[in-house]
């Protein structure tokens, strides 16, 4: 069993969203250390951005090669299982194209482009990653998930896989328990317009997504000190979250 005390430092990342160049380069610059640290991908890797199975593919990478590596599943990666489980990959007739994941503001139909042109062995391995990907992780007083909990829900086992990878408004608002809510999902500026980095909330909640999918950078928290990095700085050195007020 993971124990918080294990690691030096246990960093979160936000959401990708096929920004595949960003996520190498933030890696790059968190010189990850497999005996020390402990680092949480928060979900959905694909999708809006340019290269989503590319993206898919380099954090099963790190997944597979790394002990200390979680990659948790976020509602875009659902979106795409339950894709899945309806239709084949070589179902192009049938496909329903009013399917949401296929709305181009969700940005699954050009994932599902890049995905039609792979190895039909490496399209089930990907597929296969994205089922058995964990929901949550807890750690101590800290619960890293994608999306949030529901907040009239205490016990974890009463939480649903919706609660996890989609609720947003009721969590932020209502959310008063005693853990640490470590979450993507939800980004910054959809509180803050002119945010731009990580936030850390007055209610225990901790926000990783700085809108990456929309312009964005790519953003690592490092949730023992409160501390973050992001891909397009022109330093590797981590900076202190200011909490909210």
């Amino acid at each position: 069993m993971r124990k918080l005390e294990d690691y030096k430092r246990i960093i979160s990342i936000g959401d990708i969203h096929g920004h595949y160049d960003k996520a190498v380069e933030l890696w790059e610059k968190i010189r990850f250390n497999d005996g020390e640290d402990l680092l949480i991908f928060h979900g959905d890797y694909i999708d809006r951005g340019a290269e989503s199975v590319r993206t898919l593919q380099f954090v099963k990478s790190l997944v597979e090669s790394h002990e200390n590596i979680i990659a948790l599943k976020g509602n875009h990666e659902d979106f795409m299982q339950n894709f899945f489980e309806i239709y084949s990959i070589e179902d192009a007739d049938w496909w329903n194209l009013y399917d949401l994941w296929l709305d181009p503001r969700n940005g699954g139909d050009v994932t599902l482009k890049q995905l039609r042109k792979l190895d039909r062995r490496e399209f089930y391995k990907l597929l296969r990653f994205v089922r058995q990907l964990p929901l949550h992780l807890e750690l101590g007083d800290y619960f890293f998930v994608h999306a949030g909990v529901h907040p009239r829900k205490e016990n974890p086992a009463e939480q649903t896989e919706h609660d996890f990878l989609w609720i947003r408004d009721k969590f932020l608002k209502y959310y008063r328990g005693k853990q640490t809510i470590v979450a993507g999902h939800t980004p910054v500026q959809y509180l803050y317009r002119k945010c731009t980095v990580p936030m850390m909330l007055s209610n225990h909640i901790l926000l990783t997504d700085t809108g990456t999918a929309f312009g964005g950078e790519l953003s690592a928290v490092n949730v023992r000190d409160l501390t973050y990095l992001q891909s397009g700085s022109t330093t590797d050195k981590w900076k202190k979250i200011d909490s909210e007020g």
